[in-house]
């Protein structure tokens, strides 16, 4: 799906917002937005299995997502996302398997940033390689500590 020119604001506020873009010039972020896909999906729907291997990140740009992870035989929502907001950085460098499914809550539209556009820029500017994996270890981190919790 084409994106419009308010899309494009959206992406541009968006990535300019994560910070995993800051080294970044100009032309490189222009790059960035240019390779974003749009897609639609009704409420319900399903925007990423667990365990799907992915190399793209995400952005909402409108609507809600639901974050749900396996716990045994169960799924459990995790977080709520909406406009706004973003996932799937950690598999940008690498692809890897999602560590959540992500279901649609409402009619949403997301735009989504493939990895190829990531890794064509990271091999022109290797500051944003290191920039992308401090980030992505600290979510990872992030991610690690909110698993290990136990409950009170």
């Amino acid at each position: 799906m084409e994106l419009n020119e308010l899309d494009l604001q959206f992406a541009r506020e968006t990535i300019d917002k994560m910070g995993l873009f800051g080294v970044c010039s100009e032309n490189e972020i222009a790059q960035l937005i240019g390779g974003l896909e749009k897609q639609n999906y009704k409420q319900g729907s399903t925007v990423l299995f667990q365990g799907e291997i992915s190399s793209r990140l995400c952005l909402v740009e409108s609507g809600k997502v639901s974050v749900l992870i396996r716990k045994g035989k169960d799924k459990v929502k995790v977080a709520e996302l909406g406009a706004n907001s973003y996932f799937g950085e950690i598999s940008l460098l690498t692809p890897r398997a999602a560590t959540a499914t992500i279901r649609s809550e409402e009619d949403s539209v997301i735009l989504f940033l493939p990895g190829e556009v990531v890794g064509r820029l990271v091999k022109a500017n290797p500051s944003l390689q290191e920039e992308l994996t401090k980030k992505i270890n600290e979510r990872l981190e992030s991610q690690k500590q909110r698993t290990e919790k136990k409950p009170e």
